[in-house]
């Protein structure tokens, strides 16, 4: 609603196209029907509708329509001056008509929207059909509006800078792949009012709000990144700008963020050299199963059951076994064991896509092994690439493992894999369905378990002379064979390889983790 001098003045304003209606009515006696026509359009439009462009081309077109009902009557000059309030009133209809705009990439820097278009086509066609029919008060009136069209835009390319919004640039630095929220403070540079809004050119950040009204100097919205390590340092949100008239947009570039993006690799890598600076290297040989604890330190304290022993003096009453102590008539203590964490096999594919891969692998890989050297882990490691195995180690102590994950991080190799996979085919599934066929006696379901067994065996033959199968081979012939398996693979070469090894470790009891 329009509020010019309070709610009475509004109404007024309101009322003054139906009465000015009413009396084109009186006036045309022989035609009185034709005012009543659009007084009824008016009258239902102001009463129910609620559409702000509906409402913007009524009073457009009410203005034109006075002045055609008075135009037997009065002079042009008169029948152009009766409907001049019906102009303040789209005015205020204009305003309320941009509200409902939305962003639009232009391509160019300022340019008329679609409201000022529309009515620029009308005033132009009340001109060219005045002219045609030679009707000076059409011809007037048309002026009036043109004229007032051309004011009201002189003024807003005056007030409206070419980048009506300012930005105060934060600094931000970031690790690739992970989340950050960031606030930005905008500044209006016009006081014109309007709306601004805000688009961001990249996936990995979103604005919120997005839409923003211009009747503050201060602005704040809020941005969400998450950038990859091909992310810019200096990020970019294109701006837009539309006057409180909507006759214009003003489109721009704002610079709101200096990004810092770490990759992944890089801040992997300073967790390690800063857990190997604060760690201290042991004295102590590697162990990786309680048989070999025993005879070191005896296994008297701990967590975790390991047997019964002679009483020595020292030991804890409460771990006396009174049931051996008094069948054997002797004093027996139970024994524990510190938990100790299975020993693992680091299995890695070194086949990288790109830069963005690349990074990302070696992130994975060093933060895999700084994992497992946190918790005293024993791990071995096992690389390879499309053509062959790198290397494969023995088990390794923590300070001997993040080294050489540092140096396997720094070996990767390019690789465009010709085949595409929708995703890695299911082994189990697959093994599970052959299983299910054999119990059938049907002339379709024998045909069906040939095939199937026929694609099984092609996997199996594909993965037997694949690296990473030669590499895990090579490693598990190295260490612990109840290892668990960690893989750490693009899953480019390699899919069909990874899906059956991890099938058959599953039923040998081994467990497999992708990272």
């Amino acid at each position: 609603m329009i509020n010019l001098h309070g709610r009475g003045a509004t109404v007024t304003l309101k009322a003054y196209p139906a009465a000015v209606l009413l009396v084109a009515a009186a006036m045309s006696s022989a035609l009185s029907f034709i005012p009543v026509l659009p007084l009824i359009w008016y009258m239902y439009v102001w009463r129910w509708s609620g559409n702000a462009a509906v409402n913007l081309l009524t009073s457009y077109f009410m203005f034109f329509a006075i002045v055609l009902l008075f135009t037997p009557h009065v002079s042009p000059v008169v029948s152009s001056s009766i409907p001049l309030p019906v102009l303040w009133l789209f005015h205020q209809d204009l305003k309320e008509a941009a509200v409902s705009l939305n962003y639009r990439d232009t391509g160019h820097t300022r340019r008329p929207t679609g409201i000022l278009f529309t009515l620029i086509l009308i005033v132009a066609a009340v001109l060219v059909v005045s002219l045609l029919l030679g009707s000076v008060h059409l011809v007037v009136a048309g002026s009036v509006v043109t004229t007032y069209l051309v004011i009201l835009g002189t003024v807003v390319l005056r007030r409206v800078p070419l980048k009506p919004v300012q930005e105060t640039q934060v600094y931000q630095r970031i690790v690739a792949g992970t989340k950050a929220q960031l606030r930005i403070e905008l500044t209006a540079e016009t006081k014109t009012g309007g709306l601004l809004f805000l688009k961001s050119p990249y996936e990995w950040l979103k604005v919120s709000p997005d839409t923003l009204s211009m009747e503050e100097n201060r602005l704040l919205t809020e941005v969400t990144l998450s950038p990859s390590l091909s992310g810019p340092s200096l990020v970019k949100l294109k701006g837009q700008v539309t006057d409180v008239w909507g006759l214009f947009r003003t489109s721009f570039d704002l610079e709101p963020v200096r990004l810092h993006v770490i990759p992944r690799a890089k801040y992997a890598t300073w967790l390690v050299n800063r857990y190997l600076a604060r760690s201290k290297s042991g004295t102590l040989p590697l162990i990786s199963n309680m048989a070999a604890q025993k005879p070191m330190n005896g296994l008297r304290r701990g967590i975790e059951y390991y047997g019964s022993q002679m009483y020595q003096p020292g030991d804890s009453l409460k771990n006396i076994d009174w049931k051996h102590s008094l069948k054997h008539d002797e004093m027996i203590s139970k024994e524990f064991a510190e938990f100790q964490g299975q020993s693992a096999i680091i299995l890695i594919n070194l086949s990288v896509g790109d830069a963005e891969d690349k990074d990302r692998l070696a992130h994975d890989i060093i933060v895999t092994a700084l994992s497992l050297a946190q918790e005293n882990i024993p791990a071995a490691l096992a690389a390879y690439t499309h053509e062959e195995v790198k290397l494969t180690t023995a088990p390794l102590q923590p300070r001997q493992l993040l080294p050489q994950s540092l140096q396997i991080a720094q070996q990767m190799v390019a690789f465009i894999n010709p085949q595409k996979y929708l995703h890695a085919p299911d082994v189990t599934r697959l093994r599970a369905n052959i299983s299910r066929l054999k119990f059938s006696k049907s002339q379709a379901s024998e045909a069906l378990v040939r095939i199937l067994q026929l694609e099984y065996n092609n996997i199996s033959n594909n993965a037997r002379i694949n690296p990473a199968t030669r590499a895990l081979t090579e490693a598990f012939g190295r260490a612990d064979k109840k290892s668990n398996v960690v893989i750490i693979s693009q899953r480019n070469h390699d899919a069909e390889a990874l899906e059956f090894n991890a099938f058959s470790l599953a039923e040998k009891g081994t467990v497999v983790i992708a990272v």
